[in-house]
């Protein structure tokens, strides 16, 4: 393994001696680009493709969403949180969080995927509820979640009345 770092190493040096630091970064960000569209492949944080099975942190899955603005930063607040383990540290946790939430929880083997369950459920909230979670004390399990209940119970209603008024 250090074999290769250094072989990586001495060949980067190479390259930057013969065109320069800037040359040399733009032409692998390039390169990374091209690769990640032409496997169809979204690129994890460390710029290498994302394999097929291989489980995001929270961070790295709201990353990887569609969303912007106040929505974004929000949840990119709340995944922090998650992957330091102060925002719903145990898959029970989450599995509480939903319930309460008026969602039922299901296939749910470790955090990381817990999270994936969990950002569909909380993608739906408006940024504002969103924001008021993060607001929340931290807490370490279900027995604490009561600061979070006004938002939950807040966002549930919401959810339901806007599925009854789209009839489904």
């Amino acid at each position: 393994m250090k074999s290769h770092s250094m072989l990586l190493n001495r060949l980067l040096q190479t390259l930057v001696d013969e065109w320069g630091d800037e040359a040399v970064a733009s032409a692998l960000a390039t390169a990374t680009a091209s690769r990640s569209r032409l496997l169809g492949d979204a690129a994890t944080p460390q710029g290498r493709p994302v394999e097929r099975g291989m489980r995001l942190s929270a961070t790295a899955q709201v990353e990887r969403a569609a969303l912007d603005g106040e929505k974004r930063e929000a949840l990119l607040q709340l995944a922090e949180r998650y992957d330091r383990k102060q925002f719903l540290p145990s898959v029970a946790d989450v599995r509480e969080f939903l319930i309460m939430m008026g969602q039922r929880p299901v296939g749910m083997k470790d955090r990381r995927e817990a999270f994936r369950v969990l950002l569909r459920s909380i993608v739906q909230l408006p940024a504002e509820d969103l924001k008021r979670l993060n607001r929340t004390a931290l807490h370490s399990g279900p027995s604490q979640l009561g600061p979070l209940s006004d938002a939950i119970s807040a966002a549930g209603e919401r959810l339901t009345r806007q599925r009854q008024a789209s009839g489904d």
